[in-house]
């Protein structure tokens, strides 16, 4: 589908249901890997699922929206809802240009992704909280300037060892979910049609 759509048609009623929901699993998610003490974060399937099934600004809004209520609680979350929202528009426009239609073009996705999270995450680490913040993350980079690796690398090593599972992991929950979606309810998402066409070419 490459007609152009507002962000009126990508914010129809089920959208709007669903983003409360989307911001319960992340929520949920979250908390579960803090309670095993996983090495990962996993608090954004929620969003990539809406923005790849809604489009860029409803992923955009998912993605501030969880971060900040989250943050009620934990206030040094907030900054991080800057990341949440820029991965939830890019992620969006990404669907759009049916980046998850087939698995060679997810990876793609997901390395991209990637790449915006580590960057995004060391400027808002460094500008926020002069590079160490309150996460397991912060020990690991602190470990590695300990044992001499420099400042700069040791951020991106850091943030790169502990973004790339977490948001690889965060979009393919979210993939195979659509995958397994009906034809009947995409349509009623403002990127469902692109998943729609997808299937009947391979037809």
């Amino acid at each position: 589908m490459t007609n152009k759509r507002s962000i009126k048609d990508d914010f129809n009623l089920i959208t709007i249901l669903i983003i409360p929901i989307a911001i319960a699993v992340n929520f949920i998610c979250g908390n579960l890997v803090l309670t095993l003490k996983l090495p990962l974060y996993l608090d954004s399937i929620g969003t990539f699922l809406v923005a790849i099934l809604a489009g860029p600004w409803v992923g955009g809004l998912t993605g501030l929206l969880s971060i900040a209520i989250n943050s009620i609680m934990d206030p040094s979350l907030l900054p991080f809802a800057l990341i949440a929202g820029v991965l939830g528009v890019v992620i969006g426009i990404l669907a759009r240009k049916k980046m998850f239609v087939s698995f060679g073009r997810f990876l793609i996705s997901a390395i991209l992704v990637s790449v915006v999270a580590v960057i995004m995450s060391v400027i808002v680490t460094i500008v926020f909280f002069g590079g160490f913040d309150t996460s397991g993350n912060s020990i690991m980079i602190a470990g590695m300037i300990s044992a001499g690796i420099p400042f700069w690398p040791a951020q991106f090593i850091g943030n790169f060892i502990s973004e790339v599972p977490d948001k690889f992991i965060s979009l393919l929950v979210p993939y195979l979910v659509i995958r397994g979606m009906s034809e009947r309810y995409l349509y009623k998402f403002s990127n469902g049609q692109v998943f729609i066409d997808a299937r009947q070419e391979k037809k």
